[in-house]
């Protein structure tokens, strides 16, 4: 028989503790099993409006299919298409996935999705600089009113673009900053899922470090890892 591992996901904290929307998918999930055969393991990814770009739970099940030969199994397809990080992780995962709402998705379709999510980022991010083009074309004609008719507040007696509030925050933190940026990036996140349960396992710094390069995880440099950066990412599992 075969063994599934299921990948489900929800979009708020509440959502995923009261179980709206996360049992409708694990309903989907069990009806296509069935007598199929047996589910090894469950990832369910709880985001928030602050927090879409930090995927954990994918790489984890992604991991546990391929330790377990087990088939990468999602409920629903159509809300994760968009995700471009989901489907470039699921196409370069080089595991059997199935998808409850689409059974004849293959890699192809989703690398399909992919470019198309990309190109969407794109089209967004596009839309939001031209947005603060406009904006900043606003402020130097002197003109402070917002789109929703409030007025712009200054900052030293200075109107200007961003977070009035935050920018001088962000200034005083300094190196605290940078420290906390490298431990909630998503690269190191993922990576140090992988370390902290390679070592219980007793494996060498080196050997983790080829793990990680051959399964195609990178820094949050984007380069490969070795046994020096996988040694200061173990000390963060011991805190």
């Amino acid at each position: 028989m075969k063994k599934y591992v299921a990948y489900y996901r929800v979009s708020t904290q509440k959502q995923g503790s009261s179980g709206l929307g996360l049992q409708a998918q694990k309903n989907a999930v069990a009806n296509h099993i069935s007598d199929k055969g047996n589910l090894v393991g469950e990832f369910t990814e709880v985001e928030t409006g602050t927090r879409k770009k930090k995927r954990v739970q994918i790489y984890k099940a992604i991991e546990l299919a391929k330790a377990n030969k087990a088939v990468l199994i999602v409920a629903k397809l159509d809300r994760l298409a968009r995700d471009v990080e989901f489907t470039s992780a699921l196409y370069k995962a080089n595991v059997e996935f199935i998808c409850c709402d689409n059974p004849n998705a293959n890699k192809l379709t989703i690398q399909l999705l992919s470019v198309i999510a990309e190109h969407e980022a794109e089209v967004i991010s596009k839309r939001i600089k031209d947005a603060l083009a406009v904006k900043k074309e606003k402020i130097e004609k002197g003109i402070y009113i917002n789109k929703d008719g409030s007025t712009m507040n200054p900052v030293d007696g200075e109107v200007r673009l961003g977070n009035p509030n935050g920018f001088g925050e962000y200034q005083k933190l300094g190196v605290q900053k940078i420290k906390e940026n490298a431990r909630n990036n998503k690269n190191n996140i993922q990576a140090m899922d992988v370390i902290c349960s390679a070592r219980k396992e007793g494996m060498t710094f080196q050997a983790i470090a080829n793990k990680l390069n051959k399964l195609q995880y990178t820094t949050r440099r984007g380069k490969q890892f070795n046994p020096i950066q996988v040694q200061r990412l173990f000390k963060k599992c011991e805190e």
